[in-house]
């Protein structure tokens, strides 16, 4: 997960303004751009009546009392500025969604607090501006060497990480503005504000925070700008030829031909995602001549692991022009394949083993080339064309057959299951032994207990190992089995997305408590190979031990649609695939008939999972955010919520909406469901779904009863559910009368735990001794909403949504 990555990369990666022709290569532009220091000859001292101020989006910078200093020029332009003394920020955004998110943060949905120090670098016309409010207020440049001591030490720190931000805005002929201020806040300590023309979202209020011994990026507010343009993509990665070998000691060596089309023709600079731990030896152009890259330069390795995954940045002699396709030759090596020990080896930079260029709604076309030491087996995405011995080596030949976001290789000694199945087969894979840090756990002689924390998979159980311990299983027992319930859900979920895309599943395994499913290649936790007696051995809960059996290898399958096939349009959307993959999942589990996990178990659960606090929260997830935050859900203030909210709220958002569509006494209830659902698969085969698409399919097939605001409208169900956060809480208060047509109920439906504005239709069923009946659906609409219904016989109680079609708590 991309979290900072999503953020800070676009940060600094390109933008721009105009700067004149240089000769310098970019490597030397670079080395001048850092090097840049304090001009202790150009300091400007400003008083309280000055009135200088930086207008950057929506905030307002004032200068109100102290000393500026511009950075010394280069070649004519300045690009950057330090204060000292006392400064105010004042920054509302318009967005409910960023309103809360800037209240969780600050305490109220505005910055509004004092500065007292601030390091500015731009490239629009920040240096202008401010001369020209100097100049207006009779303030002169003045030369304060004391100034420049002050600042240098902050300076050679802080400067690498903007350089190459600036040397793109220098190289690019299309050059878009951007503005960063490093902050020194009095209330909230250091914090960005970033305003970049070449970001999705060009406004950026945020701070680097620990907690719990880790580094978070707690992102405040990330959001477009009114009436901003939108630029198209650069270039489009068309094809992959990746040869890579695998040595003996696991490291690899590898090229890459990457086919790429500039769609813009106004950029020379690409960049692509790759491993931090891979070394770039040479990026070379068509012709052999080689090309300026630059691998991360001047991050630190605490920025690294704040970012993700690490970036290569190429420049091209000059834009290609639009349309035109060229090919761009990498030579790297490294290591990316992790020894979890007792022979249990698995891919740790999955989706940066090679230079990747887009993102997760860019599909290509891939053809690689493996060599790996012969003892171990290797399986990747794709077609696979043949294998053969080459010595102590084994070669192979992949090819896809369908465009793919992401391709992707697991290895180890496996023993493995195969399961045909008509137009596609599974190879199911499982390591032989069990990773060495499982395998101390489970034979553990130690009298003392451990702890396991399952996180979003159940609470953490405590286990006290007691008499002999039982032999420690082996992955491989499962392999069968596993392939065959594989097959059973490949099946299911073909009547809601159609034909399985590929024709063959391979099914790894992977150490840790995760999963992830690549086009046609699953990554699936151990714990998911392993029989319940030792899941709970392990340290999983009851839930935990039903999670890793029930719904982790199936959520993946399910992403062979979700995610594979229809991709999300930006981080604010991903929410859609994960939400369809897990919901999907928790209906298949519900196909098994097993009592203790039927779908009413699971949304039980994880509604208890949205009105719960996380563990050191001050808030219930369900009021942490909106799904639309994806990955920034994560934060110093909640470091798991991610998980939390986008399955448990995005499964009931897709219960909710398959209820509301539901036909109940037809043949197939669910028929417009499934045709939603096939759909969206045959819409957007290959391309991104916004959640703004998926609320348009919805209002295609909404039924009346859907329309709770008229106009065909379905914005009050994605503006309170998917935008919105909270989770309504019902309370009912009636009477009952007979009369000759029965009993006349009158009452009132109370609604709290949301804001005023929010409706929702509300089943209300009259109880009495084992059976209930509907009385009729109240639209509630505000804090407390009259109803009035006549029922046949006196009810006992009046339930609220005994069939859990709502998500909501009652009395």
């Amino acid at each position: 997960m991309r979290v900072w990555g999503i953020f800070f990369s676009l940060w600094c990666l390109l933008a721009p303004a105009v700067f004149p022709a240089t000769e310098r290569s970019p490597h030397e532009l670079y080395d001048a751009i850092k090097s840049l220091r304090i001009d202790s000859s150009n300091v400007y001292r400003i008083a309280p009546a000055n009135h200088i101020q930086l207008r950057r989006g929506d905030a307002v910078l004032s200068f109100e009392d102290g000393r500026l200093a511009f950075f010394f020029p280069l070649d004519g332009q300045i690009t950057g500025a330090v204060f000292s003394g006392r400064g105010h920020v004042l920054a509302a955004p318009r967005d409910p969604v960023e309103k809360q998110q800037m209240g969780r943060f600050l305490g109220a949905p505005v910055l509004d607090q004092e500065f007292i120090n601030g390091y500015l670098r731009f490239t629009d016309d920040t240096a202008g501006e401010l001369l020209r409010q100097f100049r207006a207020a009779n303030l002169a440049a003045q030369a304060e060497a004391s100034v420049g001591t002050q600042w240098d030490a902050p300076v050679t720190q802080m400067n690498p990480n903007y350089t190459i931000r600036i040397l793109f805005d220098r190289l690019s002929p299309n050059p878009k503005p951007c503005f960063y201020a490093g902050l020194e806040g009095a209330a909230t300590g250091p914090f960005d504000v970033v305003l970049d023309a070449q970001r999705d979202e060009q406004f950026l209020l945020g701070q680097i925070h620990k907690a719990g011994g880790k580094t978070f990026y707690d992102v405040w507010t990330s959001h477009r700008v009114l009436d901003s343009p939108v630029f198209p993509v650069a270039f489009r990665a068309m094809h992959y030829s990746i040869e890579t070998s695998i040595s003996l000691n696991n490291s690899l060596d590898a090229t890459a031909s990457v086919r790429l089309r500039a769609e813009s023709g106004t950029e020379r600079v690409l960049s692509f995602q790759l491993s931090r731990a891979l070394t770039i030896d040479s990026v070379t152009g068509e012709l052999g001549e080689s090309l300026p890259f630059f691998q991360n330069e001047g991050v630190s390795l605490q920025e690294r692991s704040a970012r993700g995954n690490d970036f290569l940045d190429v420049v091209l002699p000059q834009p290609p022009a639009v349309h035109q396709e060229f090919t761009l030759h990498f030579h790297y090596r490294g290591n990316v394949i992790q020894d979890a020990g007792n022979g249990v080896l698995f891919v740790g930079a999955r989706e940066s083993w090679y230079p990747h260029f887009g993102d997760s709604a860019e599909f290509s076309s891939y053809d690689f080339l493996l060599r790996w030491p012969r003892k171990l087996r290797l399986i990747a995405t794709g077609a696979k064309l043949e294998e053969h011995e080459e010595g102590e080596f084994r070669a192979g030949h992949w090819k896809t057959e369908k465009p793919m976001s992401v391709a992707g290789f697991n290895l180890g000694e496996y023993a493995s299951a195969s399961v045909a199945s008509g137009a596609y087969s599974i190879d199911v894979y499982a390591n032989r032994e069990l990773e060495e840090d499982l395998r101390k756990r489970l034979t553990s002689q130690n009298a003392e207990a451990f702890s396991f924390p399952s996180a979003r998979f159940g609470s953490v159980a405590t286990v006290h190992p007691v008499g002999p311990l039982a032999p420690s299983p082996r992955p491989a027992d499962a392999l069968k089995q596993l392939g065959k319930e594989i097959d059973s859900s490949i099946r299911f979920y073909e009547t809601f997305g159609g034909p399985f895309p590929f024709r063959n599943l391979n099914v790894s395994p992977i150490p840790g408590s995760f999963g992830q499913g690549w086009p046609s290649l699953l990554y699936v936790s151990t714990y998911s190979f392993l029989p319940s007696e030792a899941q709970q051995r392990a340290g999983l809960s009851t839930a935990g031990q039903e999670h890793f059996t029930e719904l982790v290898p199936y959520h993946e399958v399910a992403h062979q649609w979700w995610g594979n096939v229809v991709a999300w349009s930006s981080y604010r959307d991903q929410w859609i695939d994960e939400a369809i993959a897990n919901y999907l999942a928790v209906l298949f589990a519900d196909t098994k008939k097993n009592p203790d996990r039927t779908l009413r178990v699971w949304l039980t659960r994880y509604r208890q999972q949205l009105v719960e606090k996380l563990p050191g929260a001050t808030e219930a997830a369900g009021d942490i955010g909106a799904l639309t935050l994806g990955t920034r859900l994560n934060s110093s203030k909640s470091p798991n919520a991610y998980e939390e909210i986008i399955y448990s709220k995005g499964s009931w958002i897709i219960h909710m909406l398959r209820e509301m569509l539901r036909q109940p006494g037809a043949r197939n209830p669910d028929a417009r469901f499934t045709a939603l659902l096939q759909t969206l698969v045959t819409k957007y085969a290959y391309r991104a779904l916004s959640t703004d698409d998926l609320q348009h399919e919805v209002e295609a097939v909404m039924t009346p009863g859907m329309d709770l605001e008229g106009g065909r409208s379905m914005e009050w169900f994605f503006e309170e559910w998917v935008r919105g956060t909270g989770i309504p809480h019902y309370r009912v208060e009636f009477t009952a009368h007979q009369t000759e047509k029965g009993y006349q109920i009158r009452g009132r439906l109370f609604q709290t735990g949301v804001p005023r504005s929010f409706i929702a239709s509300v089943p209300l069923y009259a109880g009495g001794a084992g059976h209930s009946a509907l009385l009729g659906m109240v639209v509630a609409a505000g804090p407390e909403t009259s109803f009035h219904f006549v029922a046949p016989s006196l009810p006992h109680k009046i339930v609220v949504d005994p069939h859990m079609t709502l998500l909501c708590t009652s009395e």
